[in-house]
């Protein structure tokens, strides 16, 4: 017998003698004993183990078995393969909980990146985008909403979209006896931190007053200068208007405020503007910006954006009655307001919702273009001829409520592909059933929608924000609508934007 075996068969002898008989070995011994010490398989395990003489047995695989984890075996610790595989055996790429957006499934449970819902308040009723706005602050996202004439309630998100608090902010509007639809409202980062514009016209349309909030990273109001709210008026004037509209300039300490110049019916004409800085002090006086032709033509839709010379830009929808055709108007100015060049045009169908974004040095206008299907695009070189790309298309017979923003990677877009779900009964408002796509791997269309079923829609739930969060998460909010019972829900979805996937 080879004197290392007959070692081998004393040593476990002499082990059951002193521990007595019927115990079992433990994990690190070189096998199991039977029958007064006959070695039977010595060196192996379930998963495999360490032979006598060095060699190794066949490791086993894993139990997970997808992803990261596929084809994965197991590890050893100090000789002996893991019972239960752990990152160890997973490797550096594996996570228990998948945080990482990079295109791979990192937890092993067959989806990559997956997307995370959550809850972020409840609505008193169905809110438009005029009361629901959002921003980015160091260690997450800001929403605000007004569900009240008189109070806007702010609420922290962390970078997961998770709600953390709620901060009830009072707000002076003009009337506040009046519907939420005289109201509108807008986060916005300024160089002193994020801050709350809000404006309010009476019910008589007989002036119209914005004003400016600072707020601090948890979205609470900070003091003024008297130890009140610090709220400041930015401008109050004489003429009603509801389609209004904040930028702030590329410094951040001015802001640029455009609105129309009567109530939405018969129509507001005119376009005026001014900018303050964030004190309300006056730079730019209150004056007309744009005049809608030919006549009959409205106010229809009021965007605007700072530009990054430390000028701005506004963009007009102007309705030209029906359901044709319509006019994005287009004309830059400078920090006093004063245009510069001349006025450019995009011809886009009905309800194109056009929204301008930053692309770097070169501002660009998103819209929905119904002509060809319900195909959402982006208009580049705004001011140099016009080049018209197509971002995505949505499914045969759908629409796209669409939102989007300019990240540190580029253009991000998401939208909710909507339909009317037909003759349910009852308010017809709350018959429209959509699925959240937003660009993912490749800048392909992806569905992140969080169940089979689609989401509960109402009629003013045609927009979606969008704000950039860390590695290339992207977050979103949406509002989800139920008929029976009938309730408003604020909902948030953080997703991963179009990752790079690790070598």
């Amino acid at each position: 017998m080879d004197k290392r075996w007959t070692w081998a068969v004393v040593s476990l002898v002499g082990s059951l003698m002193v521990g007595g008989c019927g115990t079992s070995t433990s994990p690190q011994d070189a096998g199991t004993v039977q029958d007064a010490g006959t070695v039977q398989d010595a060196g192996t395990l379930d998963g495999g183990g360490s032979l006598p003489d060095g060699g190794t047995a066949e490791a086993s695989p894993c139990e997970r078995t997808l992803g990261v984890c596929a084809g994965v075996r197991r590890a050893q610790v100090d000789g002996v393969y893991e019972p239960v595989c752990t990152a160890l055996s997973y490797g550096s790429s594996y996570e228990a909980v998948e945080t990482r957006c990079d295109g791979v499934d990192n937890d092993c449970d067959g989806v990559a990146d997956p997307a995370t819902w959550s809850t972020v308040a409840p609505l008193a009723y169905a809110r438009t985008q005029n009361n629901v706005s959002s921003v980015r602050v160091a260690e997450g996202v800001l929403v605000a909403l007004f569900d009240q004439p008189a109070v806007a309630r702010i609420v922290r998100m962390d970078t997961s979209m998770k709600p953390l608090g709620t901060t009830d902010v009072p707000v002076d509007v003009v009337d506040a006896s009046q519907s939420l639809g005289t109201v509108r409202s807008q986060l916005l980062s300024t160089s002193r931190g994020p801050a709350l514009y809000y404006s309010s016209t009476g019910a008589t349309a007989d002036h119209t007053r914005g004003h400016l909030v600072p707020l601090d990273a948890q979205g609470r109001p900070m003091p003024g200068q008297d130890g009140g709210t610090g709220d400041v008026v930015l401008f109050d004037h004489p003429v009603g208007g509801v389609a209004s509209k904040a930028a702030v300039a590329a410094e951040g300490s001015r802001v640029f405020v455009a609105w129309a110049d009567g109530p939405s019916a018969p129509g507001a004409h005119e376009v005026l503007g001014t900018v303050t800085d964030l004190d309300g002090k006056v730079l730019a006086a209150p004056r007309v910006l744009m005049r809608m032709a030919p006549e009959g033509a409205i106010v229809d839709h009021v965007e605007v954006l700072g530009l990054s010379d430390g000028g701005f830009l506004l963009a007009v929808l102007q309705e030209q009655g029906g359901l044709g055709e319509e006019l994005v108007r287009l004309q830059r100015f400078d920090s006093d307001l004063l245009p510069v060049g001349d006025e450019r045009t995009v011809n886009t169908a009905y309800s194109p919702t056009p929204q301008l974004v930053a692309l770097g040095a070169s501002p660009a206008l998103l819209v929905r273009d119904t002509r060809n299907d319900d195909t959402l695009a982006v208009v580049k070189n705004l001011f140099d001829g016009g080049t018209q790309e197509t971002v995505a298309v949505t499914t045969l017979d759908e629409t796209a409520w669409f939102g989007a923003t300019a990240t540190s990677h580029g253009l991000e877009v998401a939208w909710l592909s909507v339909r009317s779900a037909g003759g349910t009964g009852g308010d017809i408002e709350f018959n429209w059933r959509g699925r959240f796509w937003a660009l993912g791997q490749g800048r392909a269309p992806k569905d992140w929608t969080p169940s089979a079923a689609p989401l509960p829609l109402h009629r003013f739930a045609q927009w979606l924000l969008l704000e950039e969060l860390p590695e290339r998460w992207m977050g979103a909010l949406v509002m989800t609508s139920t008929q029976t019972p009938q309730a408003h829900v604020l909902q948030a979805v953080r997703y991963c934007a179009a990752p790079s996937p690790t070598p």
